[in-house]
């Protein structure tokens, strides 16, 4: 890729951020702007191709993140989605590969700008909504006028899509992708 392409790392524990860095300047030609605060991450907006931040930078951040969320990572823990696949959040507790694997694909992400294949489609987005604000199926047929069959239709649809099985994986998703 070469080092023309850059990393952010934002709000991660200090060691956490060091670690990140290793891994990416030894499997790739990229660099790295480690932060372990996020006050002024503003100043390298620039340079910065790519991120890997807490779910509080993110928030914190909507309007600035919300435009990179294809090229972001999160990293923390979110009660209930340990070991959840197809994500883009690093977990604590993964090992040295997934890690290596989340931010090799980060990095691949960066060189095709973001291009995701398998866009929900617009009603897809609508039930996500729904079930993401808490909503059971019923709730959701009621809400938009069709059979509980066509939400688990719907809902099948966008775990073969998203890969993400778990409400909570998929609330992550629709933050990450401005679904809400």
């Amino acid at each position: 890729m070469g080092t023309d392409k850059g990393i952010a790392v934002i709000g991660l524990p200090t060691l956490t951020a060091i670690g990140v860095k290793s891994m990416v300047v030894s499997e790739h030609d990229i660099r790295v702007v480690c932060y372990a605060t996020y006050d002024d991450f503003r100043s390298f907006e620039e340079g910065a191709d790519g991120f890997v931040v807490t779910p509080e930078v993110f928030v914190g951040n909507l309007d600035y993140f919300m435009p990179r969320r294809q090229k972001t990572l999160l990293y923390g823990n979110f009660q209930g989605m340990a070991g959840q696949e197809g994500e883009r959040v690093i977990f604590p507790a993964d090992d040295e590969a997934v890690i290596g694997e989340k931010l090799t694909s980060l990095i691949e992400g960066i060189a095709k700008d973001g291009v995701e294949p398998g866009e929900l489609s617009a009603r897809e987005k609508e039930v996500l909504r729904l079930l993401v604000a808490g909503k059971i199926n019923k709730e959701i047929a009621d809400k938009l006028c069709i059979s509980i069959n066509t939400v688990i239709t719907h809902r099948k649809n966008i775990t073969a899509k998203t890969g993400i099985k778990s409400v909570s994986g998929l609330s992550i998703y629709a933050l990450m992708n401005g679904i809400s």
